[in-house]
């Protein structure tokens, strides 16, 4: 950890914390507003980081919720759902950071704190699913998300297309924005969530003459114990996709596929993230340049942008993942015959 007198050391977590508010604040940077609050907590301590969220919880509160200081609007119950967002990513971080026995690969707490989250996330969304205001406030929002859709292909001779209109309507707008949560926040937490921590902490320790980050992508690996989750996961979900009997559809109102789904694509992330470590490992045993990987790294998230496309190197990144288990990739082109 970076020493730092006392002024310069509050003056710097204001500076990072100002540019975490600043990164939420303009749309895409949501994806990243983690990362200065991780650099502070590399920096500066576990201390630093509840300071760091208590100010922009503070900032937060003063922006979205004008009663906070006196003002006569009302909140509304997006702004609550967001705010609880916010809190819920800024917990994540604290659990990631604690004090974790040395034995604890990071890859654990990580997945520790998604559960964590993802537990407390069941009650919340019971409450949202029953409350009137919440569903007349997403309705707004999804009849204002269709009319903007709408209205940008409206130059196109197929939108007198009725199974297209109906794609668009808010109704199926709802349908799918549900489908996709339910079944894919939990991925979505995770890889924000780790993502955070990983840029956070190889910026921290590229700056202020604290070394090299201790994590080697090229080195990422799963035990072999994680092909049964992903085996039990993977069943579930052909059975969700597939069967569709009376007591598979009574069985759907206990939401077992959600958590299915969710465990499932955790799983597939780890083994797609496995797959481009061997990837990464085979660009360094040739001593290709670190730029090929960039354009590599920039093509694939190009290529993901598009669903089909997506999905396809998602489950091929996967499957070259769990493929390890069995052919041995990562082998130093320098190692003898007879070393194990």
């Amino acid at each position: 950890m970076f020493k730092k007198p006392a002024r310069g050391r509050v003056l710097e977590i204001l500076l990072f914390t100002l540019c975490s508010l600043v990164l939420y604040h303009i749309g895409i940077g949501v994806i990243v507003f983690l990362i200065p609050l991780q650099v502070v907590t590399s920096r500066h301590g576990i201390g630093s980081l509840l300071a760091a969220c208590g100010i922009f919880l503070f900032v937060f509160l003063v922006l979205r919720f004008p009663p906070f200081l006196g003002g006569a609007s009302q909140p509304g119950i997006v702004s609550l759902v967001e705010g609880i967002f916010v809190l819920s990513l800024f917990v994540g971080l604290l659990i990631v950071n604690l004090p974790w026995p040395a034995a604890w690969r990071t890859l654990f707490r990580l997945l520790a704190a998604t559960a964590i989250v993802g537990l407390g996330a069941i009650p919340c969304t019971i409450v949202l699913f029953h409350s009137a205001q919440f569903q007349s406030a997403m309705g707004k929002i999804y009849e204002e998300a269709s009319r903007l859709v709408t209205s940008l292909l409206s130059g196109r001779q197929d939108m007198t297309d009725p199974a297209l209109s109906a794609f668009l309507s808010p109704e199926a707008l709802r349908s799918m924005m549900h489908a996709f949560l339910s079944r894919s926040l939990l991925p979505l937490y995770f890889g924000l969530l780790s993502f955070s921590w990983w840029a956070g902490q190889a910026s921290a320790s590229r700056s202020m003459w604290l070394g090299q980050v201790r994590f080697r992508f090229s080195g990422f690996r799963l035990e072999s114990f994680w092909l049964w989750p992903l085996i039990c996961a993977l069943t579930l979900i052909l059975a969700d996709l597939v069967l569709s009997s009376r007591a598979v559809s009574a069985l759907r109102e206990t939401g077992w596929q959600y958590g299915a789904w969710n465990i499932g694509l955790v799983v597939i992330v780890l083994y797609g993230l496995q797959g481009l470590a061997i990837l990464r490992f085979l660009f360094e045993r040739h001593g290709l340049p670190r730029l090929l990987w960039l354009l590599l790294v920039i093509v694939l998230i190009i290529l993901a942008a598009t669903p089909r496309t997506g999905v396809f190197l998602m489950v091929a990144l996967a499957a070259f993942g769990v493929s390890e288990h069995w052919i041995r990739y990562r082998i130093n082109a320098n190692r003898k015959p007879n070393e194990s």
